[in-house]
């Protein structure tokens, strides 16, 4: 297989780099206890940003704090922060009960501190907001603080809640908060918690939210590109923001392949899983519909049909072509992840996978996936073979991270009731005035714009397991 060259779309990159350096310069520029927001979409580069930031605060002589909402993402940052500039030192705080990774334990440059305030020599300190926060504020008295620093970094903001804002905000006069606002927003399972909503203390607001609501006039950056997703899946991706906030893709439509190979015999429900795997890797996106139905949450009949489609990929065996590999590169299975909504979706359909011979390929709930990044990606759908649709199903920001994940494709699986109950009447879902909404639409709206786009790329899988 020849190599061709494949080109990314200058006028996208020339953009975002305008955009960061303006709110990076606006950053360095600001007085004491002010703020910059820079609001990204999927896979825009955001850790890129945070990376390069804190390389400037060093050039500049700045104590910096870096955290986010999970050690997953923090992992990443500490990685990404001591590979950029191996011969200086990143000190990463974790919690007690955290296991480092072994390849943090092999970088020269990372300090971990065990005892936060030995850390205070260090130029950049990195943890999750509640752990900076309780390195910062310790609850034993005979603990000692970590000491303040002169910026404070927090990515994933969006997803850092009130509390955790408030907590770690004294940490640093200065703060510049880096998120994707359609991803999904802090949430509680409490509903006695819901008398706070809208309200200036509210603890489930978004960093981002609580700081615009109380400093309306700080400065907030649109990041105009994803690098991640490529041009064909730009359209899509849209409904999850404001109309407000332009995006292009770096990579241009054609810029990437999937290659299938070919295709033997079997049954029309194997033919069904060849059409959705065409589908996906011709446009980017296939919508996998099994015959309507009212299940439980963990309905067998959706697990069974996506492990029965990695089956037929692995059988039929798949390369993909991008920038990183122009010359073609065999998918692996950890390069696949499943996303749903449910810890109990995520057991069966893990159980399944394992039983298939699949243990590489990643299933996971969208919540712990956000910020990470496949090449394929297998969405359960949050609807399907619901009675009837509620809050928690409709949130816009967990549909989001499901088709949001990908390089290559996204395949949804759900059932035709899920597009069903999107003609019907909205349900009464409660409204927070009050609430920071991102000038983003509400959840059955995003919900049925993403149906109507995935409509060409539907696929009707029939019912029967097996192939």
């Amino acid at each position: 297989m020849g190599m061709r060259p494949i080109s990314l779309d200058a006028a996208v990159l020339d953009e975002a780099r305008t955009v960061a350096k303006a709110a990076q310069d606006e950053f360095f520029a600001l007085a004491r206890e002010r703020a910059v927001v820079v609001s990204a979409v999927a896979g825009a580069g955001k850790s890129r940003l945070v990376v390069d930031t804190v390389a400037e605060c060093r050039k500049r002589g700045v104590r910096a704090a870096v955290c986010a909402p999970t050690n997953e993402q923090v992992f990443g940052l500490v990685r990404s922060i001591a590979e950029s500039d191996p011969h200086s030192k990143v000190a990463y705080i974790p919690a007690r009960s955290i296991e480092v990774p072994k390849d943090l334990l092999a970088l020269e440059n990372v300090e971990i501190a065990a005892e936060a305030h030995k850390s205070d020599a260090v130029n950049v300190v990195v943890g999750t907001a509640r752990k900076l926060a309780d390195a910062h504020h310790p609850r034993s008295s005979q603990a000692r603080a970590i000491g303040a620093r002169d910026a404070l970094i927090i990515d994933e903001s969006f997803q850092v809640d009130a509390t955790q804002y408030f907590a770690v905000a004294d940490l640093a006069p200065r703060h510049l908060l880096v998120g994707d606002g359609g991803q999904i927003h802090p949430f509680s399972t409490v509903a006695e918690g819901l008398q706070w909503r809208g309200r200036p203390e509210d603890p489930l607001e978004t960093a981002v939210g609580v700081l615009l609501a109380h400093h309306p006039d700080t400065r907030v950056y649109r990041f105009p590109i994803t690098r991640r997703c490529d041009a064909r899946a730009v359209p899509v991706m849209r409904h999850f923001y404001p109309v407000s906030h332009r995006f292009g893709a770096a990579v241009p439509a054609g810029g990437r392949r999937m290659r299938l190979g070919a295709a033997h015999g079997g049954s029309k429900r194997t033919a069904a899983l060849d059409e959705a795997l065409a589908a996906a890797a011709e446009s980017g996106w296939a919508l996998l519909e099994l015959p309507g139905a009212q299940t439980r949450t963990a309905d067998p009949e959706i697990a069974q049909a996506i492990v029965e489609l990695l089956n037929r990929l692995t059988e039929r065996g798949c390369t993909v072509e991008c920038e990183r590999h122009p010359e073609g590169v065999a998918l692996a299975p950890e390069r696949i992840a499943i996303a749903v909504a449910h810890t109990d979706q995520k057991l069966l359909a893990r159980a399944l996978c394992d039983a298939a011979g699949l243990p590489g390929v990643v299933v996971n709930t969208a919540n712990q996936l956000q910020g990470l990044e496949f090449d394929l990606t297998i969405g359960w759908h949050p609807l399907a073979g619901l009675a009837r649709p509620d809050e928690f199903h409709l949130e816009a920001g967990r549909l989001c991270v499901m088709c949001t994940r990908h390089r290559h494709a996204c395949i949804v699986v759900g059932r035709r009731s899920d597009r069903e109950l999107l003609e019907g009447v909205a349900p009464a879902i409660p409204v927070y005035p009050g609430a920071y909404q991102n000038d983003a639409p509400q959840g059955w709206d995003v919900h049925r714009a993403v149906m109507e786009a995935l409509e060409p790329h539907i696929v009707e899988l029939p019912g029967g397991g097996g192939s």
